[in-house]
């Protein structure tokens, strides 16, 4: 009898092996399907294939860590924290988890604590050049400006061009000499807007140059601190304030206080005007910005640019008829120019206004100006369904995904495509308000999830 109970345990445990085993076919199969879904942007299908397979292999620390980062990309970041903590306990390489560390940091806005993360990350993995660059991207954006030097000045020992390129960003403000000479060895093309800033014997002028310069390149915090400098450099600089509330907005700053002193200082400024009205647009003052968007229409009536932002706010109004008539003046101001296009076609495919035809013929020519805009192949997409082309229109949302892996608008419109109906549909729903949850598309994704 106890041999018997000895060769039933042992069948057991065999089973056993052969259910949990580390390479098993089905906890495989399962991983596989999380990697599918996690590449397309659906991360609650990934969570739930990775728990089926932890079901099958509760000791994997690696697929503990795995399901640490997906509820971080889904923003739960409690019990983020709470996962790590058990991948590490299951033996996590300290490496993996310090990574997903500085990642939840970064995404709490934690950025000194982000950085701290990644420089142990750059320590464990010296050879990594991105793990130094990421740490220092955090420092900037925390503002710690001298940390993010004696950073730069330690990365530029390995050689990498772009350590002396971010060095001599942040050596323009103090030490021009040094800057000059970083700049030189980084020896790029990125550069030269920014030794021609340094040329400027006036200070203020000098620094919104750089600050203009680190803007083009979106170094924000460093296009921030520019401005801001040029503020405390010359008080009476209607621009600098201008550029500072916009980028202040850019960084989800309050800029309005920077962009009312610019107008107050130079009401004649058209760049002034229009930073102000996209920053009332953005909090849904509509009127205020289109009272803006006027008078730097006025101020720069041929600025292609502010026409046609004329023409998207009538549209955010409802005003389509009139922003028709802005949207074909920005057009005609210069029609090889994609920005009039693009509009036209958002105005005719996006909002169904006018013919399917005209929706058509504005899509293929914005498409024909700007092949690589995502946005453009969007609109030709919605351009082909409003024809009733439903295989061309499936065809060019693709492509727009193809340029665009993160485009929340077609995903949106793919949705619209197959019907919420379908397993395809609702799959691009849901990529729509991933990638946008808290946002307009994401908010209609939503909508029309949760129809009866």
């Amino acid at each position: 009898m106890n041999a018997l109970r000895v060769l039933l345990l042992c069948l057991v445990l065999v089973a056993l092996l052969f259910t949990v085993q580390a390479n098993d076919v089905v906890t495989a199969s399962f991983i596989a399907r999380a990697d599918d879904y996690q590449r397309t942007y659906l991360y609650r299908q990934a969570e739930d294939y990775v728990r089926l397979a932890l079901t099958r292999q509760p000791w994997n620390a690696a697929l503990t860590l795995r399901l640490a980062d997906l509820k971080r990309l889904q923003h739960g970041y409690t019990e983020t924290l709470t996962l790590l903590d058990q991948a590490v306990a299951l033996g996590a390489d300290v490496f993996d988890v310090t990574l997903v560390r500085a990642q939840v940091a970064a995404d709490q806005h934690r950025y000194d604590l982000a950085a701290q993360h990644w420089q142990s990350a750059a320590a464990a993995r010296p050879i990594d050049p991105a793990l130094p660059q990421r740490a220092l991207d955090a420092y900037l954006q925390a503002e710690n400006w001298s940390a993010a030097q004696t950073l730069a000045e330690q990365w530029t020992r390995s050689g990498s061009l772009q350590a002396h390129l971010l060095l001599g960003k942040l050596l323009a403000f103090e030490d021009l000499a040094r800057a000059r000479q970083e700049f030189a060895a980084a020896n790029v093309e990125a550069t030269s807007d920014l030794v021609r800033a340094l040329d400027q014997p006036d200070q203020a002028l000098r620094l919104v140059l750089l600050g203009r310069a680190f803007l083009a390149q979106n170094d924000l915090t460093l296009a921030l601190r520019a401005f801001e400098s040029a503020i405390e450099a010359n008080p009476a600089y209607a621009e600098a304030y201008a550029y500072a509330g916009f980028v202040r907005d850019q960084l989800g700053r309050d800029g309005r206080a920077r962009l009312d002193r610019a107008v107050e200082l130079d009401r004649e400024l058209a760049v002034a005007r229009y930073f102000r009205a996209r920053s009332a647009w953005q909090r849904g003052q509509l009127d205020q910005a289109l009272l803006d968007l006027q008078s730097a229409n006025g101020l720069d009536p041929k600025n292609r640019v502010i026409t046609a932002e004329l023409g998207r706010l009538y549209m955010q109004r409802s005003e389509l008829e009139r922003a028709e008539v802005w949207l074909i003046a920005a057009r005609d101001l210069q029609p090889d120019d994609p920005t009039g296009w693009l509009a036209l076609a958002e105005l005719y495919a996006g909002r169904a206004y006018g013919s399917p035809a005209q929706a058509l013929e504005a899509a293929q020519q914005a498409v024909k100006r700007a092949p690589a805009e995502a946005a453009a192949h969007v609109w030709l997409g919605a351009a082909y369904l409003l024809n009733g082309d439903r295989a061309t229109a499936e065809s060019e949302l693709l492509r727009a995904i193809e340029l665009d892996t993160t485009s929340a608008l077609a995903q949106l419109y793919l949705g619209r495509l197959y019907g919420r109906d379908t397993e395809p549909g609702r799959e691009a729903y849901e990529r729509a308000r991933a990638l946008d949850p808290a946002g307009p598309i994401g908010a209609q994704a939503q909508r029309a999830l949760e129809l009866p």
